[in-house]
């Protein structure tokens, strides 16, 4: 169940996309890839992941608590709460969706103060507009990342040969063509 519209909004948009990249990267990239690269992009996804969610558990407490300070009951109800069905494709896509969960329980504390007018119009939309930029950029980027090192795999498993025509995305900070991870990369380089 998803109470908010601006969680719905981050479901409808990046889940799916983003459970179909955490399982390209559980099972996709380790039939086709070796089981060191698959850890070391395993690893890199994770850092993601637990990072943001860290973050979005640490900015709900605190809008609780300035809600707190100012009186505000945080328990409302949404007139449009939702019912959603997941297709769980890996633990990491679990992951995920309790980012949007979250979410959708910091976007209460966040009504509550707007509703109250703690915090203006403007605040409250700043507010919304980055934390859904921010993690559909998430979904985006493990996106990207799962394309890239699949990519990487098959063209390591066909020597280098590329399909007369076919582009291969640029690797960020060459963490998969050298190898080695981005902070791997930038100490060495």
């Amino acid at each position: 169940m998803l109470n908010s519209l601006h969680a719905q909004q981050i479901f409808d948009r990046g889940y799916e996309m983003c459970a179909n990249a955490l399982f390209s990267l559980s099972v996709v990239l380790r039939f086709i890839g070796s089981e060191e690269r698959a850890q070391e992009v395993d690893t890199l996804v994770d850092t993601q992941i637990d990072q943001t969610l860290e973050e979005i558990r640490k900015e709900s407490l605190r809008l609780k608590e300035v809600a707190e300070g100012n009186g505000i009951e945080t328990a409302i109800g949404y007139t449009s709460a939702k019912t959603i069905d997941v297709q769980i494709t890996s633990p990491r896509s679990i992951k995920y969706l309790a980012i949007i969960r979250e979410f959708d329980a910091m976007m209460t504390h966040l009504d509550a103060l707007w509703l109250s007018c703690v915090i203006s119009d403007s605040q409250y939309a700043r507010g919304v507009y980055e934390w859904k930029r921010r993690i559909l950029r998430l979904a985006g980027q493990i996106r990207q990342l799962a394309t890239r090192a699949v990519l990487a795999a098959r063209r390591k498993e066909t020597g280098g040969v590329i399909a007369e025509g076919e582009q291969l995305p640029a690797l960020g900070n060459g963490e998969l063509e050298k190898g080695g991870t981005a902070e791997a990369s930038s100490q060495t380089g």
